[in-house]
This record gives C-alpha cells, structure tokens and sequence, in this order.
C-alpha cells in the first residue's frame, strides 16, 4: 500500500515538471499560452531539446483539436453541432482557457484527475481571476471536493483506475455520449498498468457512440529527447 502511495505521489509530481517544461517553452516563444505562468512557482529553462519535445507535442494535439472543433453542421438547416471534450489525467493543463480566448470552446469540456492535483487546479480557479472569469464567476468551485462545476466546463476528481468511478463521472459532469466527443489521455496512461489502460480504453469505446481518442505518449527512451525526459523525471520518481 505504501508503494501504492509513494508511485501515485511521483505520478502527481509530473504535473509540475510538465507544467514548469511548458512555461520554459512558452518563454522561448515556441508557443502562445497566457495562463501556463499561473500554475507555475518555480519557473526554469529548459534544453533546447525540451522546448522542441514540447512544442512537437502541443502542435499534434491542437492541430488533431482544432480539426474535431471546426467540423462544421452538414446543411443550414442542421442546429449547431454539440461537441464534448474529456481530459483524462488532465492536470494542469490550460487548454480550456486557451480555447476561450480562441471562441473555439466546445459545449463541454470536462477535466479528471487524481484529487491532490484538481484541489489544487479549483483552488487557483478560485483565487485567480482571469480563470475564474473564463469558467463564469457564479461556477461552483470546492476546493475541499477539488471540483469545479459551471455550464460548459467541469473539474473532478477521479482516479482513472477505478473505471466504475469514470462512469459516475458521465452522470456527474452531464456528458451525453451520444455527442462527439474529443478524450485526451496526453502522457497519462504509460503511468498505469496494462490492465487498468486496457480498462480505460474499452471504457471508452462502449461508453461514447462517436468518439476520438487521443492518446500521446513517451515511446523512445534511447533518442536524445528520451534520454533528457529520463533525467527530468527521475527527480521526481
């Protein structure tokens, strides 16, 4: 149980280091994110070879993104195309204000993780105000819970090994999975076991009638890119 403890803790951990890569990649220009600062303490300067890493990775999920986003209805007639967003082991990323400032949110967009990081993300929803001002001031925001409810956006707590706590999620956050909808697991899954990812995928392929899952992990560790991933985590691991 104690190891079981201590894995989950260093998962966290990389939410900091991935938040603190894209900071240092933003800085460097590679990359337009106005809120990545807000969830950084300590900000550091990546290699060269980092911010490229990063960069690469934010581009493949925007472009994949933004293709899902901008389908347009078949014919005048049509109403407006109702479109989801899931974030698995979403931590801190920014990508729902991003999309905001972009008028390019969809009609949902729900974030999970473990609830030591999403106490942490309603926490500073709460305090910050250009967050707080894009999930709507009357959100209802529990840092207690680690959850944020508003109309197009929700935070919650969940831990994506307990597949049954990710269909109380559906019902919780009104996810209609007859809708589109978009699920990201952006290096999540390689933390867990075989068994609970093959439980998260087929989840997903029973629970959502049309749906894009988009997974992005780490797959060559002997490259220099690899290499210099290893060195940054094994700080935290």
């Amino acid at each position: 149980m104690e190891d079981s403890h201590s894995n989950t803790a260093a998962v966290q951990a990389t939410n900091d280091d991935a938040s603190a890569s894209k900071l240092s990649c933003v800085k460097k220009g590679y990359m337009k994110d106005d809120y990545i600062h807000l969830f950084v303490r300590r900000p550091v300067r990546r290699s060269p070879i980092i911010n490229r890493g990063y960069f690469a990775r934010w581009a493949a999920i925007r472009k994949l993104l933004y293709q899902f986003l901008d389908v347009e209805k078949k014919s005048d007639e049509d109403p407006p195309i109702k479109k989801q967003i899931l974030s698995l082991g979403a931590g801190f990323d920014t990508t729902y204000f991003q999309l905001q400032d972009e008028g390019k949110a969809p009609y949902l967009y729900v974030e999970v993780d473990f609830k030591e990081v999403t106490s942490k993300k309603a926490a500073l929803i709460e305090t910050c105000s250009p967050l707080r001002n894009k999930v709507d001031e009357t959100a209802a925001i529990s840092r207690e819970k680690g959850e944020v409810f508003s109309a197009h956006y929700k935070l919650l707590p969940a831990d994506l090994r307990d597949v049954q706590q990710l269909s109380a999620i559906i019902t919780h956050a009104g996810l209609d999975p007859s809708l589109p909808t978009f699920i990201i697991a952006e290096c999540v899954l390689i933390y867990l076991d075989p068994d609970s990812t093959r439980a998260i995928v087929g989840w997903a392929s029973q629970t959502f009638s049309t749906a894009i899952f988009f997974l992005y992990e780490q797959i060559h560790p002997d490259d220099a890119f690899g290499q210099q991933m290893i060195r940054n985590l094994e700080v935290w691991m």
